[in-house]
This record gives structure tokens, sequence and C-alpha cells, in this order.
């Protein structure tokens, strides 16, 4: 038997916070509150079920890189009259490079 494996494709993650730019890599596909337990991010957790916005993020650059919003974040970003470009990142996979602000 031949044994095959996927190559894993590795995409690069830029937070901005407190006027400092860290710069991470994880696996395509993997979530932001697996970042932080793999690598310590400063993003914020309380819920992790869409239902306090602690752990809202400014999407800078590379929107399109990140899983669609499921329906309740869509209804909490609605909710609480969210910007275009704010996301719920535990809501989130990411799937290519990103940049991202931390505003608190």
């Amino acid at each position: 038997l031949t044994c095959w494996r996927r190559k894993k494709t590795e995409v690069n993650i830029k937070i901005i916070h407190d006027g400092d730019t860290l710069k991470y890599t994880c696996r395509k596909g993997l979530g932001f509150q697996a970042l932080s337990v793999l690598k310590k991010t400063p993003i914020e957790y309380d819920c992790r079920k869409a239902d306090c916005g602690v752990c809202i993020v400014r999407i800078l650059k590379g929107k399109e890189n990140l899983s669609p919003p499921t329906h309740l974040e869509k209804d909490f970003l609605k909710a609480m009259n969210a910007d275009f470009d704010e996301r719920l990142s535990c809501q989130c996979r990411v799937l290519g490079n990103i940049t991202i602000a931390l505003e608190y």
C-alpha cells in the first residue's frame, strides 16, 4: 500500500495590539482559538459561542481569507451594529494570510 499525506499549508497571521505587530504562522484552516492555545496570542475569549463579543477583532487585510461568518456570528454582529470589517475570532477559521487589530 502506498500512503500519501496532504501537504499542510501554513498561513501568516499578523496581530496589531498595543502598538506592536505580532507575527504568527499556523496550519491553514485552524481557528483563532486554537492558535491562541498553541502560540499564546493576546486575543481574549470568554464564551466561545458568539454570545459575548470579547473576541471581536478588526480585519485590516485578508478578509477573504477567513471562513464565512456563522449564523450565530452574523446575528451577534448585526445586534451589535458592528462595522463591516469586524469579526468574532471565536467563530473564524484562517484560510490564508491575514492582518487583524485588537482594539482592547
